[in-house]
Formats: C-alpha cells, sequence, structure tokens
C-alpha cells in the first residue's frame, strides 16, 4: 500500500483515537478516574501530541517558509522538553502545577501559531502541502488540550 503520510501521522491518529475510544468507554462504564493520575497522563498524552502537530507542520510548510518552519521546529523542541518534565513528575509523584503552568502557556503560543496558519492557509497566503482541514484540525485539538490544562489548573 502507498500513501502520502508520514509513518508518525498515521501511529499519531492511531493513538488520538484509541484514547477517544478509552474515554468514551471509561464514560460508559461511568467510571470516574483518578484527577491526579489523569492529570499526569492527559498532560504526557496531550504534550506529546502538539510536539508533533508542530512536527507535521514544520514537514508539510514549502521549504521557502523558513520562519514558520524554524517557529514550528521550536515548538516540536518545547513540547518535547514538556513531555519529558511531565513524565519525570509523574515518576516522583511531584505536583504537576509548575508543568501544567508551562504547558498551559506552550499550548496557548501553539494555539496561536496554529489559528494564523489556519488564516494563512485559506488566505493562501502560506506555502505548504498542508490542507485547510487539518489545519482546522490541529487548531481544534490545541483549544481541547487548553480546556483540559485549565481544569487540570483546578486540582
Amino acid at each position: 500500500m502507498f500513501t502520502t503520510l508520514y509513518p508518525l501521522m498515521i501511529d499519531h491518529t492511531l493513538r488520538e483515537a484509541r484514547v477517544y475510544q478509552n474515554t468514551i468507554q471509561m464514560l460508559q462504564a461511568r467510571q470516574t478516574p483518578e484527577a491526579i493520575k489523569y492529570a499526569y497522563q492527559q498532560e504526557i498524552f496531550w504534550n506529546d501530541i502538539m510536539g508533533e502537530h508542530a512536527k507535521f507542520d514544520r514537514g508539510l510548510l514549502d521549504p521557502s517558509e523558513s520562519d514558520l518552519i524554524k517557529t514550528a521546529n521550536d515548538f516540536s523542541i518545547r513540547f518535547e522538553a514538556l513531555t519529558a518534565e511531565a513524565k519525570a513528575a509523574m515518576d516522583k509523584s511531584a505536583p504537576i502545577k509548575g508543568v501544567t503552568d508551562d504547558s498551559l502557556k506552550a499550548t496557548q503560543d501553539i494555539r496561536n501559531f496554529n489559528a494564523q496558519g489556519t488564516k494563512g492557509l485559506l488566505e493562501c497566503k502560506i506555502k505548504s502541502i498542508i490542507m485547510p482541514l487539518l489545519a482546522d484540525h490541529v487548531l481544534r485539538e490545541s483549544n481541547h488540550y487548553l480546556r483540559l490544562l485549565n481544569m487540570f489548573d483546578k486540582i
């Protein structure tokens, strides 16, 4: 089988689908996860996802869009570090508050980048092979993660 999708994008989509399926099954079973453990798990998962979104942006932009490629790469590095911080906090059972604050700021920044990128694609001001629907999807996921982070900040 031939596809133009990155293997990471296929794996990324499968991981998102599994998390969604687990959430639905948990709701159907009326299970309530332990709040702090759930926050750690979600923060690790979504920081990783945000970093991968940046990698996809970086790889789907036209090579002439060097400033946007650099920005996307910087986001990728930033979210890799946040994923590692969240994993370390979970392993040590350390308070997640500091990591959550950093994740919140980084996610607000990437959400703004995604919003500008979606607008730029729709207005044909950005050269890329990114489909506008994919850009909108990434923007919606950034907003979803911001909603989760705001909930975790209250734990």
